[in-house]
């Protein structure tokens, strides 16, 4: 009995394979190409007037949340060419920025005058430069009483404004031998601070307003390789701040 050598196949043998995983990936890549350039096409003819009755509608549905708090949705009008600066001043800043007065505008001057005094404006602020000799002995945080006058001018400038003001303290690369103070940026930081308490007892100057930075010999101005240079590293800096830095 001959046997039968007919093969026998499990299913359709017409029915077509399945498409490979990467296609289905790559439909859906295409998709979101679509759907990104149709969202930028959109964004680029938003009419503002219709934008604004959609958020209003949307706050509406969305009502307030469980934590109490209201959905903030913002409409971004397009930037419009500035109008032409002008002097005035209103609101809030008033009272940060005012014509400074003339016992403010002498004191800048005697301050420009002194030989170990710098005094420079910047679009970020007054700068106000000191030698650490007229405020200090060498290796001493506490103010020497020779350096009051300075100090009282400096506090006309400041009583002239709503600004804020940081002070900062600098030193040289020469470690310190002193027992109160471990380094050079323990003492620069006292330095900054014996200067703010004094504006404050002193002037009344706001602690708000007020800041103490140390810094060491990490921001020198000079090469510490002579005597010379390391004095003019050694400093304390009163910056009024005409914005945030």
């Amino acid at each position: 009995m001959r046997e039968n050598n007919c093969r026998i196949t499990a299913g359709n043998e017409h029915e077509a394979p399945n498409p490979p995983g990467w296609l289905i990936t790559f439909n859906d890549l295409i998709t979101l190409l679509m759907v990104f350039f149709v969202l930028l096409f959109a964004m680029g003819n938003i009419n503002v007037q219709k934008s604004e009755k959609f958020v209003e509608s949307l706050q509406g549905a969305l009502g307030v949340l469980r934590e109490g708090k209201k959905v903030g949705v913002q409409i971004v009008r397009p930037i419009q060419p500035k109008e032409p600066a002008t002097h005035e001043v209103s609101g809030d800043a008033s009272n940060k920025v005012s014509q400074p007065s003339e016992t403010s505008l002498k004191a800048i001057d005697d301050l420009t005058n002194h030989p170990e005094i710098t005094v420079i404006q910047t679009p970020k602020g007054l700068f106000i430069t000191l030698s650490d000799g007229i405020l200090f002995q060498s290796g001493i945080s506490e103010l020497r009483p020779e350096g009051y006058p300075v100090l009282n001018k400096i506090i006309h400038v400041l009583q002239s404004n709503g600004l804020d003001i940081r002070i900062e303290g600098h030193t040289d690369n020469v470690a310190i031998r002193s027992g109160r103070f471990p380094s050079n940026w323990d003492l620069s930081i006292a330095r900054a601070v014996s200067v703010v308490k004094y504006f404050i007892d002193a002037g009344k100057i706001s602690p708000q307003r007020l800041s103490a930075v140390g810094y060491g010999d990490s921001k020198s101005l000079y090469p510490n390789d002579s005597p010379e240079n390391r004095g003019k590293n050694r400093r304390v800096e009163i910056i009024l701040e005409m914005m945030d830095s």
